[in-house]
């Protein structure tokens, strides 16, 4: 039975990262408060504190069944929503360096949706609890301390000063957040944060796409690999007959933003069907771009001074580069911590046993991304490194044709399993035996 602690939680943002911390919270504080910037409506779509909106979001396998676990039939709310499930064998294209992955039928599904529409879907289910409420059109400003124990939050709103009390303080304001420098205005100095540069960029347009185009599958993809091939794809159908295209240039490959530019990189992809979709198919937005893409780790479960009454969630701690995938769910993890530790500690008293679960979460899938992401650089790496990438190498030059190698690499990709499964004897067999396959065009 989970305990309840005491009346009053805040959390500084109703994105998805607050949004499922509240969700988590409700069970154990009496009371739980989402400060949020932007004015929300429960159908508010793009909005200016989300800005990464405008590119594809991917829950993957192990986020989805967190969000089942907080939100029973979550998965199906948002399929009523409009969201495409697919198999992630048999409905996902996908391109590797060295070829095509095979499209055997997995068993593992994913939900396809934009961000606005998740983010939706999640706001409403947890808006309708009967303990946790929104105050928005708030900018939150700093901190409320007393003797070390953070007490609640000051800013504006409407012009006008706002002061609000709480227990228990979680922030979950993203990337953009200032909890670092609000700590260090109360003599709370953090540790630099480690950041990773991505050398990617990336460009994104909806479509709308009939069925005369006749695709036999549902997402696409076309990764990149240091040396080459430097571009590469995301396409995923989308909220119905929408379809999410984004375009990925790394090692200063651009990825334009204008249309001839867009029809250019996509057309030199192995994946055909991009670029028909691109050449055919009726735009439903403009071309929004993002450059200088990187990783950012604020490693507060370092700071031996951490304030009691505060904790921190989603991009406020740990930003991925979004080209991978694993933000959404990394948030999903927190929140599963979060739901875990409160059956157990008092975390308003205990914070750092939070934090520390926070960056336990995140060691695997912040290994993944850098080690992808370092190969871009000239920087001399560590022999850890090197090993991690030369394996993921070989992995992945195994996989066209090898539906055993597949299996465990998607499962791993999914969070589905831990990475050790790619070493399992079967798939280490192939791994390290397996001839390279010839690159075949589809």
């Amino acid at each position: 039975m989970t305990a309840m602690y005491s009346d009053r939680a805040l959390v500084i943002g109703a994105g998805f990262a607050g949004l499922l911390a509240a969700r988590a919270l409700s069970e154990s504080y009496g009371d739980v408060v989402l400060v949020e910037r932007d004015r929300l409506t429960p159908d508010t779509g793009h909005r200016p504190g989300v800005p990464q909106a405008h590119h594809p979001h991917v829950l993957l396998a192990r986020g989805a069944e967190v969000l089942d676990e907080l939100f029973p039939r979550f998965r199906a709310d948002l399929e009523d929503a409009g969201a495409v499930r697919a198999d992630v064998g048999s409905d996902h294209l996908v391109r590797f360096p060295s070829g095509w992955a095979p499209r055997d039928h997995l068993g593992l599904s994913v939900l396809s949706a934009t961000r606005v529409t998740i983010e939706q879907v999640v706001r409403k289910r947890v808006l309708k609890l009967p303990n946790v409420s929104l105050v928005d059109g708030v900018t939150v400003q700093g901190l409320l301390t007393d003797r070390g124990l953070v007490t609640g939050v000051h800013g504006t709103r409407d012009g006008r000063p706002f002061t609000d009390y709480a227990d228990l303080v979680v922030d979950a304001s993203g990337q953009a957040g200032k909890l670092v420098s609000w700590l260090a205005e109360h003599g709370v100095h953090c540790p630099a944060p480690l950041i990773v540069t991505g050398h990617a960029a990336c460009a994104s347009r909806l479509y709308h796409v009939t069925s005369d185009l006749g695709l036999d599958w549902r997402t696409a993809r076309e990764f990149t690999r240091a040396p080459s091939p430097r571009r590469g794809a995301a396409v995923s159908e989308v909220d119905g007959y929408r379809w999410f295209v984004t375009l990925v240039g790394t090692d200063g490959d651009t990825t334009p933003a204008d249309e001839d530019g867009f029809a250019e990189h996509a057309a030199a992809l192995e994946c055909h069907d991009i670029a028909e979709i691109v050449k055919t198919a009726v735009p439903a937005s403009p071309v929004h771009r993002s450059g200088a893409l990187r990783s950012r780790w604020n490693r507060f479960h370092q700071v031996p001074r951490w304030p009691r009454g505060l904790l921190a969630v989603g991009d406020s701690v740990i930003s991925l580069n979004p080209v991978h995938g694993h933000g959404m769910t990394l948030a999903a993890l927190h929140a599963a911590d979060l739901r875990h530790l409160l059956q157990s500690h008092d975390l308003a008293k205990e914070p750092l046993v939070f934090q520390r679960a926070v960056a336990r979460s995140a060691r695997l899938p912040w290994s993944a991304v850098t080690t992808a992401d370092r190969a871009w650089s000239n920087r001399k790496t560590t022999t850890r490194t090197r090993a991690r990438r030369w394996y993921a190498q070989r992995l992945a030059d195994a996989v066209p044709g090898n539906a055993r190698v597949y299996r465990a690499y998607v499962r791993v990709a999914q969070l589905a399993d831990h990475p050790s499964a790619l070493l399992a004897p079967r798939v280490l067999w192939h791994v390290l035996s397996g001839s390279r396959p010839r690159a075949t065009a589809r």
